[in-house]
């Protein structure tokens, strides 16, 4: 069974098509110290990653404003320009990351997930945010580093995202549509719908019924 300590053995080697290491040609010719800290994974585990970030509801809005805005107390944004070297690697020098902290990219380009570290990010920032849009992030699920094509980065900190919470969300929302967004249940004008809409409303702090 694949978890985070064990999914560098569900690796493959390096694509036959392009990546954020660019060509083929060009990826094989990296240091053999980079390679040791980059894997490429196989579709199993490439599908563990997604399925691990998708289901922890940290990134939902749209492509533009990405991260769900009850997961971070703190986004910063950065615009990737055509000069901007010294800037971008000096704004992920500074995120809370250690240099050999393993992390995890959904996905680039090849079509793979990809688990490499920190230090590599940095390395290849240019490959990685370059025109797919593409997360990464790590097991802890505490930050999380958006790549939107349109040359924006986002990066999000102090995780508040209460999962509890959510899930007792959730479950309420589902009990509230069955009992009053039904075939049988359409009327907006009933008083006791427009109370308990109010009433959810009013108790998760939303504007929404979705």
């Amino acid at each position: 069974m694949i978890n985070f300590d064990n999914i560098k053995t569900y690796s493959t080697d390096f694509p036959k098509t392009w990546s954020f290491l660019w060509s083929p040609e060009e990826a094989n010719e990296i240091p053999q110290e980079h390679k040791d800290q980059i894997f490429f994974l196989n579709k199993e585990a490439s599908e563990f990653v997604k399925n691990y970030i998708n289901s922890s509801k940290m990134v939902t809005g749209p492509l533009w404003k990405p991260f769900n805005e009850r997961y971070f107390k703190t986004i910063e944004e950065f615009e990737v320009t055509e000069n901007c070297e010294t800037e971008i690697k000096k704004w992920l020098y500074n995120k809370p990351i250690p240099f050999d902290k393993y992390v995890f990219i959904d996905s680039e380009r090849s079509g793979q997930s990809v688990t490499l570290t920190w230090k590599m990010v940095i390395k290849y920032w240019q490959g990685l945010f370059f025109a797919d849009d593409l997360i990464i992030f790590d097991e802890t699920l505490n930050w999380g580093l958006f790549y939107f094509h349109e040359d924006r980065l986002y990066f999000g900190s102090d995780k508040i995202y209460d999962k509890e919470f959510e899930y007792e969300k959730a479950k309420e929302l589902n009990e509230f549509k069955q009992k009053f967004f039904n075939k049988d249940n359409l009327n907006y004008n009933n008083d006791n719908k427009k109370n308990s809409i109010k009433d959810f409303k009013d108790k998760y702090n939303t504007d929404r019924i979705e």
